[in-house]
């Protein structure tokens, strides 16, 4: 599959603390990993991971953290060519701090992501089976445009997109051109877009994920797992449905698929972690999901 990934990309830095986090305490952080983050970045390297063909949009700043990310998707043969350098603008970060309980607090700035934009001619002259969207980049002031332009893409294209919500609020959000198919975290989905989507599926962390589609509600549970680390096992999720839904056209096969992916992602610390994603392919290509 050749999909173009459209979302942030931003450096994480991430440490992790023995206590209970409250206000006006120090805190002094052990064991710091940086990495490559953002929903375009780690949604790269699980497609990339399913053997996929990945093509990011995105903007970074002038500077070394934009080298440092750029370089570590070139690394595992992701086209950045699309992925814009920002002079006024830093590239973005995220102080992440994880406490006793896994729990994430995060302080940052989305930085030159704000400055992201997409044309429609830079879609169409792709040609790509898929385009998948972050919910952050319609934060942007041309956030409606870049939506716009990724419908009309995929309306032109006859292709599936597809969007992540995140926890931001989209009511006021048009689907009528091309209907997406859209992920969402629990408490967090609008109730017209999920009519208007193609297909919704709900995130529910520990309890899998709900879809709806068709009218039909279904519940897929998760793999029971000793969590060490939630962050970017959102994105290795979509990642793995997206690729699955592709290959398949199966919805309850991919949230299958995709709740296995997601739930050994929590079980190792790190953005971008390694698992045996050929022994998970392998099952797919025969329908076989096992948990």
């Amino acid at each position: 599959m050749k999909i173009a990934v459209i979302g942030d990309l931003i450096i994480d830095i991430k440490g992790f603390y023995e206590e209970e986090i409250s206000a006006g305490k120090n805190i002094l952080l052990k064991n710091i990993i940086k990495s490559p983050g953002g929903v375009a970045s780690n949604l790269a390297y699980y497609l990339k991971m399913l053997k996929d063909q990945v093509f990011v949009f995105g903007s970074v700043g002038n500077d070394a953290w934009g080298d440092y990310i750029l370089d570590a998707l070139k690394n595992i043969f992701v086209n950045v060519d699309n992925v814009k350098r920002v002079n006024s603008m830093p590239t973005g970060f995220l102080i992440v701090v994880l406490d006793v309980n896994s729990e994430r607090t995060m302080i940052g700035s989305r930085g030159a992501n704000e400055k992201l934009e997409v044309s429609q001619d830079e879609l169409l002259s792709l040609n790509p089976d898929w385009i998948h969207i972050s919910g952050y980049s319609l934060l942007n002031k041309k956030g409606r445009k870049i939506l716009y332009n990724v419908e009309q893409a995929a309306k032109k294209l006859s292709i599936n997109y597809s969007i992540d919500m995140e926890d931001i609020e989209t009511a006021g959000l048009d689907f009528s051109i091309a209907q997406p198919i859209i992920f969402c975290n629990e408490g967090f989905c609008n109730d017209k877009n999920a009519i208007n989507s193609k297909i919704t599926v709900i995130k529910a962390g520990s309890r899998g994920c709900y879809r709806i589609y068709n009218g039909e509600v279904v519940q897929h549970n998760a793999p029971k797992v000793s969590v060490k680390d939630t962050t970017a096992a959102g994105d290795a999720f979509d990642a793995a449905f997206i690729h699955a839904y592709w290959e398949k056209e199966d919805v309850d096969l991919a949230c299958e698929f995709a709740n296995k992916i997601a739930a050994k992602k929590v079980t190792k610390k790190g953005n971008w972690v390694k698992m045996p994603f050929n022994k998970f392919l392998m099952e797919l290509s025969k329908a076989n999901i096992k948990f």
